[in-house]
């Protein structure tokens, strides 16, 4: 039984005392061979199945034309095979990108934010010591406007005379 990566290639030898074709076969690991020589082998083979037909040895050109088939179909495997490493080392390179894209994103904002985190605290602190200033500012000229001495009133200033008057008679 033959796997689909190898099949036994034969060789027709005449067998000169009799009429017959004696077959040898050699297994052949075509997994180990690359695409080339596996459609170089392709085209051998058609070539041996025409040659055959040519020379009415129908039997021999359809087993040609079976091995056609199979390298074909080993040679399609091969070039499934290189596709899904190719797209593999693809899918790898972009991720790798998007993984840098992402790591020089996250780096830009986070200096952004740096940025406006420092512009921030200095506008914060500017706006602190403005506040002081206008307050200090505001309680200048509201000592200005109104002076902390208590000028009493004329009620107040009766009852305080009449309190040292009862204070002196009672003296």
């Amino acid at each position: 039984m033959q796997s689909q990566e190898t099949y036994e290639k034969s060789y027709p030898k005449k067998d000169y005392l009799s009429s017959n074709f004696t077959v040898t076969t050699q297994t052949i690991d075509f997994t180990k061979i690359n695409k080339s020589k596996i459609a170089e082998y392709i085209d051998l083979m058609k070539e041996h199945q025409l040659n055959c037909v040519k020379n009415g040895n129908f039997i021999e050109a359809e087993l040609a034309k079976q091995r056609v088939i199979q390298l074909k179909k080993i040679q399609d495997k091969k070039e499934l095979t290189e596709a899904k490493k190719r797209q593999k080392i693809d899918k790898k390179i972009f991720l790798n990108d998007k993984q840098k894209s992402i790591k020089e994103i996250k780096k830009e904002l986070d200096n952004k934010y740096a940025e406006e985190m420092t512009h921030l605290e200095d506008m914060l602190t500017e706006l602190k010591n403005r506040q002081e200033k206008e307050l200090k500012e505001y309680f200048i000229e509201f000592e200005k406007n109104y002076p902390t001495d208590i000028k009493p009133s004329n009620e107040l200033l009766e009852k305080q005379r009449q309190l040292d008057y009862y204070i002196k008679t009672e003296e």
